[in-house]
């Protein structure tokens, strides 16, 4: 065997160990906290409290499915803890660790990641993907917030003659 086998043979597990983990797989370091958010954070879900807190909350839910490996992910945590600030009271904001929570990630068919899903009613109306920014989020979440749903229901057009 020639040198360029032996090192092909010698790196073949570190390439295989790399592939199967996926992209950006250092595991991110923990985000420091936005002095912003006063400290307030998002709901921390599982698979056992997961109806609890989205199917049977009474108001709409925006729920982040994470992994500590997804560098993304992280980056989105301090954007998370400002709209949990801002929607206190009009939406609960929720995170869910795909890693410890499978049955959840399977459910739901969760491929990409940061993927989030915006519940009301016990029912998924709405997924994003990727990282979002702070408007974002408010704005994917305005349709289903309480203050909407009223402004709605005020309008002339939506009242039955």
């Amino acid at each position: 065997m020639n040198w360029s086998t032996k090192l092909t043979i010698a790196l073949l597990p570190i390439v295989f160990t790399v592939l199967q983990m996926g992209c950006d797989s250092r595991v991110a370091v923990k985000p420091l906290d936005d002095p912003k958010a006063n400290g307030i954070k998002p709901v921390q879900l599982t698979d056992a409290n997961f109806q609890t807190e989205v199917i049977e909350s009474d108001i709409p839910v925006l729920v982040d499915m994470w992994a500590p490996w997804c560098r993304p992910c992280i980056e989105m945590k301090p954007t998370l803890r400002l709209v949990t600030e801002q929607l206190t009271g009009q939406a609960k904001i929720a995170e869910l660790n795909i890693d410890k929570n499978p049955f959840i990630k399977e459910k739901y068919g969760i491929d990409r990641y940061p993927t989030l899903l915006i519940f009301r009613d016990g029912e998924e109306v709405g997924r994003l993907f990727g990282v979002k920014t702070e408007y974002e989020l408010i704005d994917a979440l305005s349709p289903f917030l309480s203050s909407s749903i009223e402004a709605e229901d005020d309008n002339p057009r939506n009242k039955d003659d």
